[in-house]
């Protein structure tokens, strides 16, 4: 099914269970003192929401335009990277399916009860959408105020919206949900490899390999990092080691920009992760402007088992900058004398504090030394 057609289905969809609520709806405000209507709010996008081909998306703080080229929804103002086809769909849809209940104010110093203000009013809480078709035909055009405290008995609940240009607010049946921020309109999730997938974690700096392990399983079944090659001496530190292997689960960016506009310095940290299902994964960091960016290259040898997941990741990074979320910076920067620790050796344990013994003539437990007696038990009756 194509983004297009689950757009007119979507729309069919919900426009018809509203429509199947109208009449009960209705009827249960009939006893108020207002006019009723029950109507579309948007006809225009009810008609053609299969021809909506961009979006911009705007607040008091932020501004998104979105567009859909070649078949792709892109962030125009993020140098086109792609957006959420759901959150598209999603947002036309429920647009779509807006509903006409009932009209509210329309004086300007009552918009901000019902947060359909100007996005450049003081303290703007209202978001506007403007939906448009290739030919520049505009579909919707809406200020999305607050939910309705009124319909919650509603199934499809209700909220304030008003008309840019248009003073009259509205209470309408239906409501939108759109992503927190103008960046999550964006695939945010670029790359995801469970810990558990992971073989082996290199790690290089000036080009140099610095750090090399691989998971072992242990005799009791333990499963932990271990160098290669073995060193007498030292071994991985594991949690330590496993905290950097954390850094590719679940990963969003903050921000992104296209490989060719920040100049990466030759010398960055590579991190090289493999996994179990032939996948190998390079991300290269490095501090820029004082944010952590980072770059990734995904590859897979023909007939892997992981060939779906390394497809889905170069088709989401290749090309391309990502700056990196504070939580996730210490993964990838974590120095390299916290990722080892030295060996226990034959016979040493966790034991006392250094240069502490047990007290003379006492053994664990209070057994005492060989040859020297306990006291007595006391004898029944006896002094």
């Amino acid at each position: 099914m194509t983004p297009r057609t689950f757009l007119v289905l979507a729309g069919a969809t919900a426009v018809g269970l509203v429509a199947a609520l109208s009449a009960t709806i209705v009827q249960s405000r009939i006893g108020a003192d207002v006019q009723l209507y029950d109507e579309p709010m948007f006809p225009r996008l009810v008609e053609r929401a299969n021809d909506a081909s961009k979006i911009t998306y705007r607040t008091a703080t932020e501004t998104a335009v979105i567009e859909l080229k070649d078949g792709v929804w892109r962030n125009s103002g993020k140098y086109g990277y792609p957006v959420s086809a759901g959150n598209i769909r999603s947002v036309i849809a429920s647009i779509a399916a807006l509903r006409k209940l009932e009209p509210k104010t329309d004086q300007p110093n009552r918009y901000a009860s019902l947060a359909v203000e100007g996005i450049t009013a003081e303290m703007a809480r209202s978001r506007e959408l403007i939906i448009e078709a290739a030919d520049g035909t505009l579909l919707a055009s809406v200020v999305l105020g607050r939910a309705s405290n009124t319909m919650t008995f509603d199934p499809l609940g209700g909220m304030y919206v008003r008309v840019p240009g248009n003073p009259r607010a509205w209470l309408v049946r239906g409501t939108v949900a759109l992503p927190p921020s103008a960046v999550d309109w964006m695939e945010r999730q670029i790359v995801h490899v469970p810990g558990p997938d992971i073989k082996t974690l290199q790690i290089k700096e000036n080009g140099q390999i610095v750090l090399n392990t691989e998971k072992e399983t242990d005799q009791s079944g333990v499963v932990r990092y271990q160098l290669v090659p073995r060193d007498e001496r030292i071994q991985a530190a594991d949690s330590a080691v496993k905290q950097v292997a954390s850094a590719i689960v679940s990963l969003q960016f903050e921000d992104v920009r296209p490989g060719s506009m920040l100049q990466f310095p030759d010398n960055a940290r590579e991190l090289i992760f493999t996994t179990f299902g032939g996948m190998t994964l390079t991300a290269q960091v490095a501090d820029i402007d004082g944010k952590t960016w980072a770059r990734f290259k995904a590859t897979a040898a023909p007939g892997a088992a992981d060939t779906e997941r390394t497809r889905q990741i170069a088709a989401a990074t290749d090309g391309w900058l990502f700056q990196m979320p504070g939580f996730k910076v210490p993964a990838f920067t974590r120095a390299i004398a916290e990722l080892t620790e030295p060996k226990q050796q034959p016979g040493q344990g966790p034991g006392l504090p250094g240069g502490m013994g047990l007290p003379p003539n006492l053994l664990p437990g209070g057994i005492g030394r060989p040859g020297l007696a306990l006291p007595p038990p006391p004898v029944p009756g006896g002094r």
